[in-house]
Parts: structure tokens; sequence; C-alpha cells
């Protein structure tokens, strides 16, 4: 018998209500007036609390932004410790990100609202080039594995690279069609284009 699950206290709820709710503002001024040219007094001043209690939910005001970073990060590394050592590194990598799309998929309208915010702030832009590097890093810490030799752990970070850009070129595609074409099939594209023919040297 499973355990009930636990309960959730008014204050618990409270706070999760806030958090929405300024989520929601800053995206509707962002989208309104652009992310440089929004402060986190317009954002507060609109949610009706003070700056304060503002930056007791979010550190910067480009966290709200990216507030679903670190989760979805965390999940990555998880798709890949669920597939690791059941193929090849590379497969382990392709099925976690594989399992990742679908995750873009379902909340594709999120995504998309924060593309468009992403890409008309430079500030933004390079804050996600950032991001993508944990990334990078991880996909590269599965492809070398457990060897610590110089040469695996450059050559798995080249690799890693160059499918994480492949990553970036699809997302870019799948945004530049409003995210309604299969993102899915971009992605097994990409695979091919990637992976080395029969009788070739990767």
């Amino acid at each position: 018998m499973e355990a009930p699950a636990p309960m959730i206290s008014l204050r618990e709820r409270k706070k999760a209500r806030t958090r929405e709710l300024l989520v929601e503002v800053a995206i509707e001024l962002f989208l309104e007036q652009g992310f440089d040219a929004t402060t986190v007094d317009q954002i507060a001043a609109r949610a009706e609390i003070s700056q304060r209690t503002y930056f007791r939910y979010f550190p910067t005001k480009e966290a709200v932004v990216f507030q679903d970073h670190a989760r979805r990060i965390a999940r990555f590394r998880e798709l890949l410790a669920v597939h690791r050592g059941a193929g090849t590194p590379l497969e382990t990598v392709w099925h976690a990100l594989d399992e990742l799309t679908a995750d873009f998929v379902r909340d594709r309208a999120q995504s998309l609202t924060e593309y468009r915010i992403v890409t008309a702030s430079p500030l933004l832009i390079a804050r996600d080039v950032e991001l993508d590097l944990e990334y990078e890093a991880a996909i590269a810490e599965t492809l070398a594995g457990a060897s610590r030799a110089r040469s695996a752990q450059q050559r798995a970070r080249i690799h890693a690279g160059a499918i994480f850009g492949a990553v970036r070129a699809v997302m870019q595609e799948w945004y530049s069609h409003d995210c309604q074409i299969d993102l899915h099939a971009l992605g097994r594209e990409a695979r091919r284009i990637l992976e080395p023919r029969p009788g070739k040297r990767r």
C-alpha cells in the first residue's frame, strides 16, 4: 500500500501562488516592453508586492525567465543516469535527449514564449549560452565515461559540442515554425546527420 501524499500547508500554497503570480506578471511585462526595459520594481508593483518580497522568490530579474533551467538540467542528468549502461555512451546521450524532447513538446507554449523573450535581449542570449554549457558538460561526461585520459576527455568535449550544436539548430528550426512541427522528427534527422555511416570512421 502506497503511503499517502504529504499535505501541503497553507503557507506553502500561498508561496506557490505568489511565485506563479510573479512569473505571470513578469512574462506579461517582458512581452509588452521587453526584458531590458522592465525593472524589478515594475514587476513587484504590478504583482502588488514589495521589491523585498520579489527577491525572496527570485535572486535576479533574469531568474524568472530561466526559472525552469535547474529542473530541466536535473531532469537531463537523471535521464542520462537511467540510460547509462543500456548501450554505448553515445546511445545513452541520444536516448536522454529524445526523452527530454517530450518535455519541451508538452510545454511548447511556455518554451516559445521563453524563446521570444530571450532572443529579444542580448543579455539573455548571453546567459542562455552560459546555461547551455551545462548540457554540453553533462554530455561530455557521459561520452568520456570512466576514462580520465586527456585525449578521451578532449574528444568527449569536442563531440559534446558537435551534438549540442545540432540540438541548438534543431530547436531554432522548431521555434522558427512556432513549435508546430515535429520536434522528435527533427531530432532523429540530427542524429542521422551526426552518426557515422557504416564502414566510416567517426
